[in-house]
């Protein structure tokens, strides 16, 4: 019986130097008129082996704009070049985790997946949980857990993520509250955990 290739990691994303933060885009409300902060930046933490996604939300409205709602902040990676062989993508298919190495607040962030899909707006998005805010730590979410959205809603016909063309990574905070936010981030990969389901097994040993 033939078996797929296990891997422990595939790293997709970094945020530990100036040349990583090229490949990132920073957005808020503020971009449509709204009141929102944000920046991505290397952490002055003496090491410079992560990036602070931080800023400061703001729900106010602006005046005489056709904008229904605002405060929300978010990163992501950019889309990569693409060539006769089309965009560049992540096949995740030979993993089960998507992995972020972060540090974050006790605001509520989401993490977010685009595919090369048919539909530009589609994201895949699935809740941030931190279980030690204030420290670091891995987050392991399951791809299969991911939730189809179009422009901040959920699709009532789910579609099963694309995993063999995942082609931007990206975390966003939307939590309706004023107020600033922080959160560090190292890396983000797709990610096996567990032993290797192919390696051979020992044999059992008579005494």
């Amino acid at each position: 019986m033939d078996h797929s290739p296990w891997k422990r990691e595939m790293p997709m994303a970094a945020l530990r130097t100036q040349e990583d933060l090229k490949g990132w885009l920073v957005g808020c409300d503020k971009d449509i008129g709204g009141f929102s902060e944000a920046h991505l930046e290397i952490t002055k933490n003496g090491t410079g082996k992560s990036s602070r996604f931080y800023g400061h939300l703001s729900l106010d409205l602006p005046e005489n704009e056709d904008v229904e709602k605002s405060g929300y902040a978010g990163i992501r990676t950019k889309t990569r070049p693409g060539s006769v062989f089309g965009t560049p993508v992540w096949d995740t298919c030979l993993y089960e985790y998507l992995s972020l190495r972060v540090k974050g607040d006790e605001r509520k962030y989401f993490v977010n997946l685009q595919t090369d899909g048919v539909v530009p707006t589609d994201l895949y998005q699935h809740r941030l949980f931190l279980k030690t805010p204030g420290e670091w730590e891995t987050v392991l979410i399951p791809f299969k857990d991911f939730i189809l959205t179009n422009q901040g809603f959920i699709q009532e016909d789910q579609i099963e993520i694309y995993r063999e063309r995942v082609k931007n990574v990206g975390v966003s905070i939307i939590d309706r509250k004023s107020g600033p936010f922080e959160l560090e981030i190292e890396s983000i990969s797709a990610a096996n955990v567990g032993p290797d389901p192919n390696a051979p097994q020992p044999e059992n040993e008579h005494h």
